[in-house]
């Protein structure tokens, strides 16, 4: 549990960092920034911290050895070293723009910002975080003079969406740190560059990532293997993952036999997703344990991905909630149509 409600900006540099297969420039600064009034450094810690509200904590990582993260070892030089906090953001600048290769990558301001007063499990420590900003708007001020009114547009950047960060905390060092990760744009191929090849991170185990990857085994089990293994139409899919959902909610434990009995009972369709989650477990390279406290933040964030909504074509939705003995498909062959009967008491 982390909470950035006391903390304060202690340095801040910023570079700027292309596309290196593009030949953009990378710019490097000799200096910090200024320091600010109060209701500046409000606003950017409003910017760098407010997108971090998962507890989905990381950690660098390497393949063969931690030491070998050039990430994590420029972070050691900032916050368990005396080295310059310029020339350590500098080496994070030419380290970011060596991995900056992919055609769809934007060059932006880069942000390495140092901060005080950060409360990680009740305990008060330092971070560091590096922030990219690669998105700029159009704003329009107004401006009055004499009575008259005129336009000036500026292109700048949007306070309200960080594009990429992540937040270091001094904390677990020789595991690689507590790291939380942000990227609000890149998707496929091109959003590697943020997370595995300049990071460098890993997710660590927690009732938080356990949670999560449960409630995501659990959905891939009822809408891709289910179909496959029983004969099951898309109503009873709904049903099945209203009632994980439900689990889920109500339980402060996740507890696999349980979940089967509550949820999946029948022993064939209990049989075959034991046999599934070892396989996902191997396949995926997750640790999902048999029995772990439930984390309510993952459940809240999950539950949205448990859509109980039946799409027929573009003309209809319809929101199942409860047993799917009250909604009945078949087929009209005069007009060459599927359909669904749906039963109910009363219309509100």
């Amino acid at each position: 549990m982390h909470d950035f409600s006391a903390a304060h900006i202690k340095k801040i540099v910023i570079h700027y960092v292309g596309n290196k297969a593009n030949e953009e420039r990378l710019t490097l600064s000799d200096q910090h920034v200024r320091s600010f009034a109060i209701e500046e450094e409000e606003l950017l810690l409003r910017y760098f911290l407010k997108p971090f509200q998962s507890e989905e904590y990381m950690s660098f990582s390497h393949h063969t050895d931690l030491e070998l993260n050039e990430t994590f070892n420029y972070i050691n030089e900032l916050l368990l070293t005396s080295v310059n906090f310029i020339e350590a953001s500098q080496k994070l600048g030419k380290h970011l723009y060596a991995h900056s290769i992919h055609p769809r990558i934007k060059g932006g301001e880069f942000y390495v910002v140092h901060f005080s007063e950060v409360v990680l499990n009740g305990e008060s420590v330092e971070a560091v975080g590096l922030f990219k900003s690669e998105q700029k708007n159009v704003f329009m001020n107004v401006l009055d003079a004499d009575e008259r009114f005129e336009l000036q547009f500026e292109n700048g950047i949007d306070i309200r969406k960080l594009d990429k960060g992540c937040i270091i905390f001094n904390s677990a060092a020789d595991d690689g740190y507590k790291v939380l990760i942000h990227d609000q744009l890149s998707k496929g191929e091109e959003a590697q560059y943020w997370k595995e090849d300049f990071l460098g991170v890993q997710p660590i185990s927690t009732e938080y990532t356990m949670t999560k990857e449960y409630m995501t085994m659990c959905k891939s089990f009822v809408m891709e293997e289910m179909p496959q293994a029983f004969d099951i139409d898309r109503a009873s899919q709904i049903q099945m993952l209203n009632k994980s959902s439900g689990y889920f909610t109500e339980r402060d434990e996740i507890d696999s036999e349980d979940f089967a009995e509550s949820v999946l009972e029948k022993p064939a369709v209990i049989e075959t997703f034991n046999a599934y989650k070892d396989r996902y477990k191997e396949e995926q390279n997750v640790e999902i344990e048999d029995h772990f406290e439930s984390s309510k933040q993952a459940v809240k964030s999950g539950k949205k991905f448990f859509k109980s909504i039946l799409k027929l074509d573009k003309n209809f939705h319809i929101y199942v909630h409860g047993s799917p003995d009250k909604i009945e498909q078949g087929y009209d062959a005069e007009r060459g149509l599927k359909f669904y009967k749906v039963f109910y008491n009363e219309e509100k």
